[in-house]
């Protein structure tokens, strides 16, 4: 079982990875400023996957807990904590050598959401 809940997590990294990928450059060119100082490619996709990967122990988790009624009480903790991770880019400090530092928040909130969604998306596909 452990073997399709890691499948579904590399899956949804890669597809959230790249989504987020595309989303930063697509950002980046519409709003002319450049912020791959602080969020590199390499990093946000690498962060995509590492987020798939918890959620797969997240899952995991639930499941070895509560057998087949897993998704309620994962499906709810995976909502608080990407609700919860969406708070940090704000407490962080922002970029002052860019040049529009107050557009960061814009970049990387988003990004939160697509491991989630990319989780959401990809799981009917390994389900038995």
């Amino acid at each position: 079982m452990f073997r399709q809940y890691f499948l579904t997590g590399l899956a949804a990294g890669i597809l959230s990875g790249l989504a987020a990928f595309f989303y930063s450059r697509i950002y980046t060119a519409s709003i002319a400023v450049n912020f791959t100082q602080q969020v590199s490619p390499p990093a946000i996709f690498s962060a995509c996957l590492f987020a798939g990967m918890l959620i797969t122990l997240l899952y995991y988790t639930m499941y070895v807990c509560y057998k087949k009624a897993q998704d309620i009480p994962a499906g709810i903790l995976l909502v608080l904590f990407t609700f919860a991770g969406m708070t940090i880019p704000f407490m962080t400090d922002l970029p002052l050598d860019a040049a529009q530092p107050e557009l960061f928040p814009g970049l990387v909130v988003p990004m939160q959401l697509f491991p989630t969604l990319a989780w959401f998306a990809v799981k009917p596909f390994f389900n038995n």
